[in-house]
């Protein structure tokens, strides 16, 4: 726990559900800021190198939420994750990542979204939660910046 309250990892609440690859995850609900349709999403051939710097060379183009550019990453490539076709459901989560001149909006692009799901601060363990008897990964605002 820091002076800010619990870390998000730590506490439970509302979580999104879903899949990424064919693999299924959650995140902390109160991150997310929209979701877009897939063909939202313009494709970058070649990202700046100050977009390279904050989100690696996964950014594969860009959204638009409320009049703001916004950067996607292939999260699933950036986990090395099997590569899965675009799905017909596919869309782009949004979130507010840290970076170091401050939060910037980024999305990411989820085969799927399932629904959002009440979780107890006891189904969080290590980087999972279990959400419906199911243990599914969690995703952190750090996965999508940097080049981890």
């Amino acid at each position: 726990m820091d002076a800010n309250g619990p870390t998000p990892a730590r506490r439970g609440g509302k979580y999104l559900a879903l899949r990424i690859a064919r693999e299924e995850f959650a995140i902390d609900a109160r991150l997310v800021r929209g979701i877009l349709r897939i063909r939202e999403c313009d494709v970058v051939p070649e990202p700046s190198s100050g977009l390279v710097q904050y989100f690696g060379p996964w950014i594969c183009g860009f959204a638009t939420l409320r009049g703001a550019d916004i950067p996607v990453i292939d999260l699933g490539a950036k986990l090395r994750l099997p590569h899965a076709k675009r799905p017909r459901n596919g869309c782009i989560v949004v979130i507010e990542a840290k970076t170091p001149e401050g939060p910037r909006m980024v999305g990411f692009l989820a085969d799927r979204v399932a629904r959002v799901m009440d979780v107890r601060e006891r189904d969080l363990v290590g980087g999972k939660v279990r959400i419906q008897g199911r243990f599914r990964r969690l995703i952190q605002p750090e996965m999508l910046t940097g080049n981890q």
